[in-house]
């Protein structure tokens, strides 16, 4: 689940039923179109909803052969202010907030997308701490780990302000408790699944000019579509049909 909600922090508000009702029977689209003869697609598509995927085209400029595919992804949706920061805190630091920057990510992406965030932390920097982040798929296990001296991760910050005293990202990384300083920080929550893919379409050597696939999926915030092909010389328009499920 990509958002936790806490005590004190801001809800989204409910929404009028006749609303709800309409925008979840609206079918949207992800449209692209893209040459592909010296570049190839790799587009990860996700709204931030639940979301039910009606219908996925292909239509291609020629009959040039082609490999082309269409995966369910696993990983972590992170939107700005709902799930996008946590607290760290190192023996010679006050505790830092660590923003993350709004997106769709894979387990490992996360993982690095954190190490960069924590690198680029002005204190952290000026001890000449840098940080390794993993993330072990067959445990759904990351760990935290400095490049001298101890971490701790703050679920509750009581030294902070609101609504920025919780950890609202700190799930995503399986971190739900506050830790003691140690020389790594590991997930206390197994996160399985964040590196996953599923197949809906995989076309080798395709020729024909269009594909048309309306078997629905429906997926979760924390799923996503990615369209990838090889190169080749041909044009291919392709779309994304699909309902947002609006709790």
């Amino acid at each position: 689940m990509a958002i936790k909600y806490y005590p004190n922090r801001i809800f989204r508000a409910v929404r009028n039923p006749v609303d709800a009702i309409t925008k979840r029977d609206t079918v949207k689209s992800f449209k692209g179109v893209a040459d592909i003869t010296s570049s190839a697609i790799s587009e990860v598509i996700t709204p931030k909803e639940d979301w039910k995927v009606v219908g996925i085209k292909f239509a291609f400029s020629n009959a040039t052969a082609r490999n082309y595919s269409v995966n369910i992804i696993g990983g972590r949706s992170v939107l700005e202010n709902l799930n996008d920061f946590l607290w760290f805190q190192t023996q010679n630091t006050l505790p830092q907030k660590i923003t993350l920057d709004e997106g769709f990510y894979t387990g490992t992406e996360l993982a690095a997308h954190l190490k960069a965030k924590l690198d680029a932390n002005t204190y952290f920097a000026a001890l000449g701490l840098t940080f390794t982040v993993t993330y072990t798929a067959a445990t759904g296990i990351y760990t935290i780990t400095p490049s001298s001296g101890t971490l701790k991760y703050i679920e509750f910050n009581q030294t902070g302000t609101l609504p920025n005293q919780y950890s609202i990202a700190g799930h995503l990384f399986g971190l739900n408790e506050d830790t003691s300083f140690a020389a790594s920080v590991t997930s206390d929550t197994s996160v399985p699944g964040l590196d996953s893919e599923s197949s809906i379409i995989d076309e080798t050597a395709g020729t024909d000019l269009s594909h048309y696939n309306s078997d629905p999926h429906t997926l979760s915030l924390d799923e996503a579509i990615k369209i990838e092909t090889n190169t080749a010389a041909v044009t291919v328009n392709y779309s994304v049909d699909y309902q947002e499920i609006l709790n």
